[in-house]
C-alpha cells in the first residue's frame, strides 16, 4: 500500500477532474497534507481517501460545498444522523415534486400528440365534449406565476371583453396528482360546440372566434368561447405557427 498519493492518483481512484482538486485545495475543503518542496506538487496521505469519500457521498446527496464545510467541521455521530434524516426529508420532498412536474408533462405530451392526430385545420365541425377538469388561473396577469401554466395545457377563455386563464387536466376521467386540491377544480360541462382553429398569434384569435360563429347563423350559441392551446410558445418558437382549438357551446333550443 502507498503511502502518498499524487493528485492524478487520488483523482483517479474518485472519478474527479484535478481541476476539481485543486479548487477543494483552494477553498480548504479538501488540502494535501505534503507538498514536495522542489517542485510543489501535492502529495496526500492515503487515509486522506475516506476524508474525500465523504465529501464525495454528500456531494451525491446534494450538499453544497459551503454545506459540506460546515457540516463536517460539527459532524459527530449523532448530529450526521439527524443531518442525514433531515437531508432524506428534503430529497423526498424533491422527488415528490419532480414526479409531480413529470406527471403534468406527460399528460401535456398525450394532450399535444393526440390533438395532433385528429387535426383539420380548414374545418369547421360540431363536436360533444364530456364534462373536462381544469385549474382557474384567472387573467393574465396571474398566469406567469401559476405552476400550472406552464405544465398543463392552456385553455384561454374569451367572454365580452373579458379573457381568463385555466389548465386543462388532461385526459378527462384520469385519477388527479395527489398535489392538487378539489377547491382547485373547475369544470367545464358537457356539450356539443362548435369547433375550428386558429392558426397564428393570440392577437387575432377574436377574428377567428367571429369566423367560426359566423359560420352557422342557423345555430345560438354561448357567450363563451373556449380556447385550448395545441401548439404555443412552449413547444413552437414562431408565433404564426402556433395551433389553437376553439371551440363555442352550442345553446339548445
Amino acid at each position: 500500500m502507498k503511502e502518498f498519493l499524487s493528485i492524478g492518483e487520488m483523482g483517479s481512484l474518485f472519478g474527479l477532474n484535478i481541476q476539481t482538486l485543486y479548487y477543494y485545495d483552494s477553498i480548504d475543503i479538501f488540502k494535501p497534507r505534503m507538498r514536495d518542496m522542489k517542485n510543489g506538487r501535492r502529495k496526500y496521505e492515503f487515509d486522506q481517501i475516506y476524508e474525500l469519500a465523504t465529501i464525495c457521498y454528500m456531494r451525491k446527496l446534494g450538499y453544497s460545498l459551503e454545506e459540506i464545510t460546515k457540516q463536517r467541521s460539527t459532524q459527530h455521530a449523532g448530529s450526521a444522523l439527524d443531518s442525514l434524516k433531515q437531508r432524506s426529508e428534503e430529497l423526498h420532498r424533491q422527488w415528490m415534486e419532480l414526479v409531480s412536474i413529470d406527471e403534468a408533462i406527460q399528460r401535456k405530451l398525450r394532450f399535444i400528440e393526440e390533438e395532433m392526430e385528429d387535426i383539420r385545420t380548414a374545418e369547421i365541425t360540431i363536436r360533444h365534449f364530456e364534462d373536462r377538469a381544469y385549474l382557474a388561473i384567472g387573467e393574465e396577469e396571474m398566469i406567469y406565476r401559476q405552476n400550472s401554466f406552464y405544465f398543463y395545457p392552456t385553455i384561454a377563455f374569451y367572454q365580452g371583453e373579458g379573457k381568463y386563464f385555466g389548465a386543462y387536466l388532461y385526459p378527462s376521467g384520469e385519477p388527479l396528482p395527489e398535489t392538487i386540491r378539489k377547491d382547485q377544480i373547475r369544470n367545464i360541462p358537457a356539450g356539443d360546440f362548435l369547433c375550428g382553429y386558429h392558426l397564428g398569434s393570440y392577437e387575432t384569435v377574436p377574428a377567428t372566434i367571429e369566423r367560426i360563429r359566423n359560420a352557422r347563423p342557423d345555430l345560438e350559441f354561448e357567450d363563451l368561447t373556449i380556447n385550448f392551446n395545441i401548439l404555443d410558445q412552449f413547444v413552437e418558437n414562431q408565433s404564426s405557427n402556433y395551433i389553437t382549438h376553439t371551440q363555442i357551446r352550442i345553446l339548445k333550443p
